[in-house]
């Protein structure tokens, strides 16, 4: 399923499972395609990404959140190509 067909709370969870994954604090998450798409479509969509953002902070522990903000903000997603 595409991002563009996902609600937030799905989004947040998608963002969630690339996360811990790339923080190795977990063995499963998003395929490649999976996260290829994801970052496009919220680079593409920063209204999606605060609503994504936003049902993430619902999630995270709070101890985690400025170090997630900063990964999905400048490690994760990608500028849009205009």
């Amino acid at each position: 399923m595409h991002p563009r067909d996902l609600t937030a709370v799905e989004l947040a969870d998608l963002l969630d499972a690339a996360y811990r994954q790339d923080r190795s604090l977990s063995r499963e998450g998003p395929d490649l395609v999976t996260r290829v798409e994801l970052a496009d479509f919220l680079g593409c969509h920063p209204e999606v990404q605060a609503e994504a953002w936003s049902a993430w902070q619902e999630i995270l522990e709070a101890e985690d959140e400025d170090e997630a903000q900063y990964w999905l903000d400048v490690e994760f997603v990608e500028a849009c190509p205009n």
